[in-house]
């Protein structure tokens, strides 16, 4: 197992249901993601959001592996994590995420983050924290609940440290009291360089629309180069995925054509996967036009995750994590939060400046593509495999 994994996570097609097939397993990573990035934009507000499906479905089945009976049953169907034991699952995941976070020997940084806080009054089994550490990179550990405040510091200190200083001041004193019970954090750090970096010298303040009456000044980023590109009339939609170095990650934005189309891009997005809608790009020359920007965005997965069918591991009387606790005990997950950040920049996602690159000089050509995300849209940060992140951008 590796030392180091570098995502992070605090922690999109229905589920299959009578007389559909469910979605294999390969493809279960890219189905959650579009669940919940579904379940989300029926609840946040128009304002800028971002969640990391892998990151949450990864803390949510170390939730499954403390689980038992009905509630265990639950979790495995709505995570879709197939009828194998909980052993192989376990496998599975840490397979899964090797596999990812070796990219970061090749130029991509990800660091899944994910703990299980717990009053110290209940003991934790220590055959769970075997397994987690060993398979999830994670652990379940003790507070005293009784005294928030040292909780909280200890808590918004670790993450601090875990998330590289991004993510901050997550808690507040009052979620630690004598009714609560388990407390789920989960993230995903992620820092890549892209494959083309933006000439810092085209880069100019320009206008972004809002909405059809309200625009602001944002600093635009600009090059011509190839890049996968397509259009869709279905989702009437330009996309565009524009690759990071030494890697397979691409970040892909769908940019609807109208400035107030993004209500019925995600519309269509639920029920559409971010691979279906990666596979209708192909290499153009494109002139790109994209803001810089910056998204932190805290989750309470409870709320999309209740949406989805994951009710029982949240309820008092429903919820049995007897595979967590050595004792029998009325416990649940009382909070479970996410919160993730990105950076976007002329030389990719939270880089470092680097060396002034020289914008190429290219022949006119009457077939190239324009690109001009100058109004809302939506992005996701993805493979084949999987979505780390998703979610939309809306004002500067």
């Amino acid at each position: 197992m590796p030392s180091e994994w570098v995502f992070l996570i605090f922690c999109l097609i229905p589920m299959a249901s009578g007389g559909t097939t469910a979605p294999s397993l390969s493809a279960s990573p890219i189905v959650f993601a579009r669940n919940l990035f579904r379940a989300l934009n029926d609840e946040v507000p128009p304002v800028n959001m971002m969640v990391s499906p892998a990151g949450a479905r990864s803390a949510m089945t170390l939730v499954f592996m403390g689980a038992s009976g009905k509630c265990a049953d639950e979790l495995r169907s709505k995570l879709i994590l197939g009828v194998s034991n909980k052993s192989e699952v376990a496998k599975q995941h840490a397979e899964s995420w090797t596999d990812e976070c070796s990219c970061a020997k090749k130029g991509v940084a990800l660091r899944l983050v994910t703990r299980l806080y717990v009053n110290e009054e209940e003991k934790i089994r220590s055959d769970f924290n075997d397994m987690a550490l060993e398979f999830f990179n994670a652990e379940a550990y003790s507070l005293n609940y009784l005294n928030p405040e040292d909780s909280v510091k200890k808590v918004n200190k670790w993450l601090e440290k875990q998330t590289f200083y991004t993510v901050r001041n997550l808690f507040t004193p009052e979620v630690f009291n004598s009714e609560s019970s388990v407390i789920l954090v989960n993230s995903l750090f992620f820092r890549a360089k892209w494959d083309k970096i933006f000439p810092q010298q085209l880069t100019q303040v320009d206008d972004f629309w809002i909405n059809l009456l309200q625009r602001m000044e944002v600093s635009m980023m600009r090059q011509i180069g190839q890049f996968r590109y397509g259009e869709s009339k279905k989702l009437k939609s330009q996309i565009l995925q524009l690759p990071f170095e030494r890697s397979n990650l691409t970040m892909m934005i769908i940019l609807p054509t109208a400035i107030d189309g993004l209500p019925e891009l995600e519309e269509k997005l639920g029920q559409l996967d971010m691979n279906e809608v990666a596979a209708k790009s192909l290499m153009k020359e494109v002139d790109v036009t994209i803001p810089k920007f910056r998204i932190e965005c805290a989750v309470d997965l409870k709320v999309p995750l209740q949406k989805m069918g994951i009710n029982s591991v949240f309820e008092t009387g429903q919820a049995d994590l007897s595979y967590l606790f050595e004792m029998k005990t009325p416990q649940k997950i009382s909070e479970a939060r996410h919160k993730v950040f990105l950076n976007v920049t002329e030389f990719g996602c939270e880089v470092a400046p680097e060396a002034e690159v020289q914008p190429e000089v290219l022949k006119k050509n009457p077939d190239r593509k324009f690109f001009k995300a100058d109004r809302p849209f939506v992005f996701a940060i993805r493979d084949k495999k999987n979505v780390y992140f998703v979610g939309h951008f809306i004002k500067p």
